[in-house]
């Protein structure tokens, strides 16, 4: 099951959703208990699958998430390698490479990619390891997304013993700031409330 995360544009947004939640969230962000419990029961970490797929595609990771098929846990690492974008899978129990795919040339790719590692402003298992320490838990993914050539957010996704997971969004030193959960409440709110409230007609 792949995980879009909360995107926030610009640093701005990231304090104005942090002074309008007032309280920390928690909660188990779309996935399911058991997902979350097989992450945190592999004996592999995510620093270990990244250092195992960047050896496997001879480049550099640049995101990276836990996700479970068939019973069977897995990392999904993306990279860097001359000039193509690599997906590899990692086996979250045995370390091994399950498939590495070529994901086309980075010139090709969506604008809000991140086609050059030093887009992250760190290397990304040096970025893991600060969220865990600011961090209550464990990084179950980390992804990023760049605005017109320029860093942008990063997203984290921490695994807490109990089974909750929190999203925050990080800067490239270490600050991290927690932000709510996109669980589709909002929208549907957008959609069947928020219009009426306004006096606004549905189309």
């Amino acid at each position: 099951m792949k995980r879009k995360l909360v995107t926030l544009l610009t640093a701005g947004a990231v304090s104005a959703a942090a002074l309008a939640g007032g309280a920390a969230f928690a909660s188990n962000n779309g996935n399911d208990q058991a997902e979350v419990q097989a992450f945190l029961g592999a004996s592999q970490n995510i620093t270990a699958a990244i250092a195992a797929a960047e050896t496997a595609s001879g480049g550099t990771a640049v995101a990276a998430e836990f996700d479970e098929k068939n019973g069977t846990g897995y990392f999904e690492v993306d990279t860097i390698a001359n000039g193509k974008q690599v997906s590899v899978e990692i086996d979250a129990s045995s370390g091994q490479v399950i498939k590495t795919e070529d994901e086309g040339d980075v010139a090709n790719a969506d604008d809000d990619d991140i086609v050059d590692p030093a887009q992250l402003g760190a290397p990304l298992a040096e970025l893991i390891a600060k969220a865990e320490q600011n961090g209550s838990g464990k990084v179950m993914s980390i992804s990023a997304e760049h605005e017109n050539g320029q860093a942008g957010t990063i997203e984290v996704e921490l695994a807490n013993a109990d089974g909750t997971t929190q999203e925050f969004a990080m800067a490239a030193d270490g600050t991290m700031t927690q932000v709510a959960d996109d669980n589709g409440q909002d929208d549907e709110g957008d959609e069947s409330g928020e219009g009426a409230e306004n006096g606004e007609v549905a189309d």
